[in-house]
């Protein structure tokens, strides 16, 4: 207590105090009511003595009972001069008889007593100033510990009294002491402070025999010192550890000195007393100080925590070494210099959780590594295996066999100690035992100190335990049979490999489905880890285990495998419960603990009592309670309440049939709910009838699986696939409109051209025709091929994109035909002969050696998706070729029987393939190799690698433009100065990527373009006859599946397409009549028929159609009747469409009413794959999609008529 801050009534402030105001307080509370004598004890050479008054001060001084003395300041270098002290201080340093001398621990600790305070003679002093020059010090009267209310030390107490320095030597020079501020508590309390308890046991009374031995310890001749000099910091670390019920330990100082708490004390057992207070490196070496000791040193060093989970420990209960589990935290505790002064560590034990992980995981291990095994001899040896790995429970284990089949007992027959008897009254018992078994094998002792065969016939004394003894108590019990201790059999007294005497052991009676026993398993415990309700919980799992897998590996091989698919899940589990109902309430117990704990919601049902019984999971699923159940449980059927109203029915039935039929049950039912519930719960029901000896259902098991989420997964997939369909249906129906409505006018744009193209030819071919009149009628030829070109044009951008669209719905099918590549080559050059020439292009064809070496006839390959590809890279080509000063175009051909990696002549690098959708719920799964899928079936030549490359010599393209050439709607900049959509190469790339070929270009600029594709293809059996060159609008073949119209492509006007203008025509005085629901396509396309001889009927629809041709010689033998050949059909038409009335026609046919089988030609604009199958399966011979030429038309028409094939 400072002399300024007791004694003085009120606050008086630091600093100097002049001597007046020092003698007057002093005065006042002292000198009044005493008179001492002065006795002054200054130095002579102190200037001390020179103050007014100072004769008062001193003999103030010399009579207070403070230990006090004054130092005088001089000289900066030198230490402060001891110019007074008083007779309390001289009794003190009598008493105290401290090893460091007074004037030594002034001269070492004077900077500290200056600013702040230090300790000494287990007190605390501090200074006041005096002036200047003087510094008046002083101690408490009574020790410190006694006054720790009053102080606040903010110092770390030294380790021994001859150490004191260094710990002094610690304290920061700006460190004050100030009197300390009474708190307000934040909630009122109803204990006062003399009833509470004290929480520092330094302080307090002794009140168990570990705290009156803690403050007996001699502390001070350990590291920590007197409890006396210890510091309030100190203090609280102890009294931190000492009131915590957990293990707790304190590594203190430099020194790491060890302090610990009683529970701390339990687990180290023999080391203590010895290490308390102990430096932590100087402890005999133990699992738990190594432990400490490495974690304490990082945290020292690096000045962070650590930790260790679930750390082993070898501990001493009652007497034996157990085996536990610790999570172990050390936390640093900075000195006053900031760095790691101390560290408390923190015990938590986690025995039980760990083991009980240990077991969970090792009872599935051994569950699975004996369910591989399929007969009994298997199964013993792997059993023990099991064990031996995965079992920390066990020490040891062995197994006795039954043996010796043709020499049994009856259980009667056993000998037995007492009257007990085998079996219980309300279990069947077995008609015989098999009276010895043998010793299969053992693990963790020798099999020589074992008897190799135990025979339950010979009796035993019964005050010395034996194994058949065991075994006998374990047939009547039918159960796991534990001893301990001194009931072992003497076979069991052994030892584990650590020398630790194994005390415990149990016997595991293994038996058939009729109780029949099977073997013993016995099982030497683990001493280590005490015997315990969850011990024989596991040992009772493991039992359960292998007794299910004996009774499965003894079944017959059919009901093996049966069994074998429900044994994990439930029909085990609903065999025990079966046995549980016959067996009473200990059997039920078993099976509720074990489906309790199962993820499936279990049930029972008895029909006759109509008692059900369920597990937690039942009630969760269904969202039921016990009490419901059991309130309802007078209903035939308890738990139809669960079902949705909408599946009662469903569910009855198949109860129905179960009853009757007497086999499983299977059902997938709604759960009822709220009629507002979003998210109804979805579960399945599996039942199985348990018949009695009569054969009649008794009880129904099962179980029941959420399957809520599969449900709803399914539910969300048929929504989308609902709306993929509608979304598809939606985008055809689009695409047919968009393309009636643009191929009907197309039609009419190509029959204008070519009536305007015929009229100028007749004109020309007359003689003395002006020459102004032949200038008009080239002005009037141009403009038609104009008009002809464009509408070609647009006609081959649409097709374009349906062909697109084909590719990505993955409905664009690859159709092989007999065909001859040169023939395909040389009708694309025929089309484009005459917009060649008038560019002044030489267009030609190279066929090279290899070629003729692989290909000597036909192939199969689809020629519409060949002359597609071929037409646009040649159009191409004619386009950037025209206006260059050297004009050629040469396609060459090869072939290969393997696929080309880069072809030689020309150094072509191919593209990389375009990355396939994966399979569409609309689509059926592409095959891996379109060429195989389309192939395999119809040809069996051999595989060929079809080479073509179209060679230009026009602009040429730089590199950055040829990376954009086969991207979708993208063309570089020099073609689209020529006009085009952008997709005529990437569908050519994709076209024949589908006929498992890659395509490549090289370029130069300036000085022209290759580009190189292969496709796969086979050569042909048997060749057909020659190919026609005039294009086709439908297969050869029209019925056959994967059918689909000619592809169009934006072809050029070619003159000789006119010839049928300058030669007979081969339809000349053909009857046609022509249907059509358009004004303007039916009088186009009468007026192009009539020009070339034909005699023209129309009708408006399918009706007036079928009116028109009961007038005809086809219905009518009346000489009246008009004539009739072929009928141009529409399909898209008011009243009657035209699949009606094809269908009508064709069964007019078939019941006689028409003479002859009448041609058919659909003229329509529905151009899809599925369309033109409709049509065909409808009864038309032919389709021609729109647009279409005449010419092309004709050919078609003289065909059909003429009985030919029109292909």
């Amino acid at each position: 207590m400072h002399l300024t801050l007791v004694r003085v009534k009120g606050e008086t402030p630091r600093g100097c105090l002049d001597m007046e105001g020092l003698i007057t307080s002093i005065a006042t509370e002292h000198l009044s009511s005493r008179s001492c004598p002065p006795l002054v004890m200054a130095v002579a050479n102190s200037r001390l003595t020179a103050l007014p008054d100072a004769s008062a001060l001193l003999e103030f001084l010399t009579e207070d009972e403070r230990p006090t003395f004054i130092l005088e300041l001089r000289d900066e270098d030198a230490n402060p001069e001891i110019v007074f002290r008083n007779a309390s201080l001289d009794t003190l340093l009598t008493q105290a008889q401290e090893p460091l001398a007074f004037e030594d621990w002034v001269a070492i600790a004077s900077n500290s007593l200056l600013s702040g305070f230090e300790f000494y003679c287990g007190r605390q002093w501090s200074s006041k100033r005096l002036r200047e020059t003087w510094r008046i010090v002083s101690c408490d009267a009574i020790p410190a510990r006694q006054q720790l209310a009053c102080t606040i030390s903010l110092d770390t107490p030294s380790r021994t009294n001859s150490q004191s320095t260094s710990t002094h030597k610690r304290h920061n020079s700006s460190q004050v002491v100030t009197p300390m501020t009474p708190l307000t508590p934040l909630w009122p309390s109803s204990v006062t402070k003399a009833q509470r308890k004290l929480a520092d046991w330094t302080l307090a009374e002794a009140t168990s025999p570990w705290f009156h031995f803690l403050k007996h310890f001699p502390w001070s001749d350990t590291p920590f010192g007197a409890i006396e000099i210890w510091s309030l910091e100190l203090r609280r670390s102890t009294a931190k550890i000492m009131n915590s019920p957990d293990p707790r330990i304190l590594i203190f100082g430099e020194e790491k000195a060890v302090m610990y708490n009683e529970a701390f004390a339990a687990i180290i057992g023999r080391h203590h007393p010895s290490s308390l207070g102990v430096p932590l490196p100087g402890i005999q070496v133990d699992k738990v100080f190594e432990l400490v000791y490495d974690m304490a040193q990082n945290s020292y060093d690096n000045g962070k925590g650590a930790r260790l989970i679930n750390q082993e420990l070898l501990i001493d209960r009652n007497g034996t070494s157990v085996q536990s589990f610790w999570d172990i935290i050390l936390s640093p505790l900075p000195g006053a210099d900031g760095y790691c002064d101390s560290v408390v560590g923190e015990f938590t034990e986690a025995t039980d959780a760990v083991i009980q992980d240990q077991r969970r995981v090792h009872g599935l291990d051994i569950f699975e590594s004996i369910s591989r095994v399929e007969t009994l001899s298997e199964l013993w040896p792997k059993f023990l295996e099991a064990l031996e790995h995965n079992a920390p429970d066990i020490s040891y284990a062995m197994i006795y066999s039954a043996v010796d089949e043709s020499s049994r007992i009856c259980p009667d027959d056993l000998p037995t100690p007492d009257d007990t008897p085998l079996y219980s009254p309300f279990e069947t018992s077995p008609s015989y035992f098999a009276k010895r078994f043998q010793l299969v094998d053992s693990v963790g002792l020798s099999a020589d100190i074992l008897d190799p065969t135990i025979d339950l016939s010979v009796a035993e004394h019964p005050s010395v335990p034996s194994l058949a003894g065991t075994f006998r108590e374990a047939l009547k019990t039918n159960d796991v049979v534990s001893h301990f201790g001194q009931k072992l059999p003497r076979e069991l007294l052994v030892s584990t490999s650590d020398s630790v005497r194994v005390n415990s052991a149990c016997v595991l009676p293994v038996s058939d489905l009729n109780g029949k026993p099977l073997a013993f398993a016995v099982l030497g415990l683990n001493p280590r880890r005490p015997f315990s309700e969850q011990t024989s919980g596991f040992i009772h799992y493991i039992r359960e285990a292998v007794c299910k897998h004996a009774i499965l590996v003894s079944l017959p091989k059919a009901q093996q495998d049966f069994q074998r698919k429900y044994e994990e899940t439930t029909m085990a589990l609903s065999h025990q419960l079966r046995l549980s109902i016959l067996k009473a309430k200990k059997k039920e117990e078993k099976f509720l603990r074990i489906a309790k704990s199962a993820p499936l919601g279990m049930y029972l049902y008895a029909p006759k009592e109509r008692t059900i019984q369920v597990n937690d999971a039942y009630l969760n699923i269904t969202g039921t309670t016990k009490e419901s159940l059991n309130r309802e449980s007078a209903l035939e059927l308890p738990w139809l309440q669960t079902v949705s109203e909408e599946y009662l029915d469903t569910a009855v039935k198949e109860w129905q049939h179960m009853m009757n039929e007497k086999t499983p049950s299977a059902i997938e039912y709604k759960i009822r709910g709220s009629p507002d519930d979003l998210n109804p719960r979805w579960v399945s029901a599996t039942s199985f009838p348990d018949l009695d000896e009569n054969g009649d259902v008794y009880l129904i098991h099962g179980w029941l699986v959420d399957i809520s989420d599969r449900v709803a997964k399914e539910t969300l997939l048929a929504q989308r696939l609902e709306d993929a369909l509608e979304t598809k249906k939606a985008t055809e129906h689009f695409l047919d409109m968009v393309s009636h409505e643009m191929r009907n006018p197309l039609s009419a744009i190509f029959q204008c051209s070519d009536e305007i193209l015929e009229i100028i030819q007749k004109h020309l071919k007359q003689p003395r025709s002006p020459e102004i009149m032949a200038t008009q009628f080239k002005l009037l030829e141009d403009a038609a091929q104009t008009i002809s070109l464009c509408a070609q044009h647009q006609s081959g951008i649409f097709n374009d994109i349906l062909t697109v669209s084909k590719l990505d719905s993955q409905l664009l099918t690859i159709m092989p035909e007999k065909v001859r590549p040169t023939d395909v080559v040389q009708k694309a050059l025929k089309m484009y002969e005459q917009e060649a020439r008038r560019s002044d292009i030489n267009a030609s064809m190279v066929v090279q050696d290899t070629y003729a070496e692989h290909i000597t006839g036909f192939v199969m390959v689809d020629p519409n998706r060949l002359l597609q590809v071929i037409i646009n890279l040649l159009t191409n080509a004619i386009k950037h070729t025209r206006s260059c000063r050297e004009r050629s175009i040469i396609i060459s051909l090869g072939a290969s029987t393997s696929e080309p990696d880069e072809l030689a002549s020309n150094q072509v690098a191919y593209m990389p393939q375009t990355p396939r959708k994966l399979n569409s719920p609309l689509t059926p799964a592409p095959e891996e190799d379109h060429f195989s899928a389309a192939f395999n079936d119809t040809c069996l030549g051999e595989e060929i690698f079809l080479h073509v490359t179209v060679q230009d010599t026009g602009c040429g393209l730089s590199e950055s433009e040829m990376k954009l050439m086969f991207k979708r709607f993208s063309q570089p900049k020099t073609y689209g100065q020529y006009g085009s959509s952008g997709l005529g190469l990437f569908l050519s790339k994709e076209l024949i990527e589908l006929q498992s070929g890659r395509i490549g270009v090289s370029s130069m600029e300036d000085v022209g373009t290759s580009f190189t594709f292969y496709i796969k293809c086979r050569t042909a059996v048997e060749e057909p006859g020659p190919m026609t060159l005039i294009p086709t609008l439908v297969p050869s073949s029209p019925r056959i599946k994967g059918h689909r119209p000619r592809v169009s492509r934006t072809e050029a006007f070619d003159d000789k397409d006119l010839g049928f203008l300058r030669q007979p025509s081969p339809v000349r005085n053909l009857h046609v009549l022509v249907v059509e629901d358009n004004p303007l396509n039916q009088r186009l396309c009468a007026k192009q028929l009539r020009n070339q001889g034909c005699t023209v009927h129309t009708a408006d629809h399918g009706l007036e159609a079928l009116e028109f041709l009961s007038k005809t010689n086809i219905a009518s033998s009346s000489p009246s009747a008009l004539k009739l050949d072929i009928i141009l059909l529409d399909i898209e038409m008011p009243v009657m469409d035209g699949l009606t009335c094809i269908r009508k026609i064709r069964t007019m046919e078939d019941e006689g009413f028409l003479k002859r089988r009448l041609p058919v030609i659909a003229v329509t604009a529905n151009a899809r794959n599925e369309q033109i199958e409709a049509a065909l399966e409808a009864g038309v011979n032919d389709v021609v999609t729109k647009p279409f030429r005449i010419p092309e038309l004709l050919v078609q028409m003289s065909a059909l008529v003429s009985g030919r094939d029109p292909g």
